[in-house]
């Protein structure tokens, strides 16, 4: 037994597991100022991740990407507005089969195992985007498929107070016109 789940079960014996847990919640969601990626996954591969994010607008290429890993598991999403980042709905495409959509957006999941690197990306779901000068808030909600085309996994998350940085390799030119 770790020390962390030890300490846990003297908390469940001594009654004081629900206030615990509580500062814990509120303690978690002010990590990092609050800049912090959290999603659950269910599916052939359950799952869960909270990470400090990063957001990075590429103006060139019209495209927002925010990005947050933990240790071997990392999480992806991207925004394609129209024009410029937009408070709005965001509906997913699956890039397998459809060119960008604007507005649209994108999201992928991979980890390591010992053999092998499992990779999800989207195929349906939505990104909910607040834009308040240039912090963000995402929530967002996914279906994913495993790269194989075997396995899917549906994913909720959402990130707040996150601020907007600029894109660090802004040279990929737009890539597809406004629809």
């Amino acid at each position: 037994m770790t020390s962390t789940s030890a300490a846990l079960a003297r908390a469940v014996g001594r009654g004081v597991v629900l206030p615990a847990l509580l500062l814990w919640a509120v303690a978690c969601g002010e990590v990092g100022g609050g800049r912090w990626l959290t999603a659950r996954w269910i599916g052939s591969e359950p799952g869960r991740l909270s990470a400090p994010a990063t957001a990075s607008w590429c103006p060139v290429a019209g495209r927002l990407d925010v990005r947050a890993v933990r240790g071997d598991l990392g999480i992806g999403l991207v925004l394609y507005p129209v024009g410029d980042i937009a408070t709005g709905s965001y509906p997913a495409f699956d890039p397998g089969i459809d060119s960008v959509h604007r507005p649209g957006a994108g999201a992928a999941i991979r980890w390591f195992t010992e053999h092998e690197v499992v990779g999800f990306q989207s195929d349906s779901g939505s990104v909910e985007l607040t834009r308040t000068d240039d912090v963000l808030l995402l929530r967002f909600g996914f279906r994913l498929r495993s790269l194989n085309g075997k396995d899917t996994v549906v994913a909720q998350g959402r990130v707040a107070s996150l601020p907007l940085g600029p894109c660090p390799a802004d040279s990929v030119p737009n890539a597809a016109p406004t629809q």
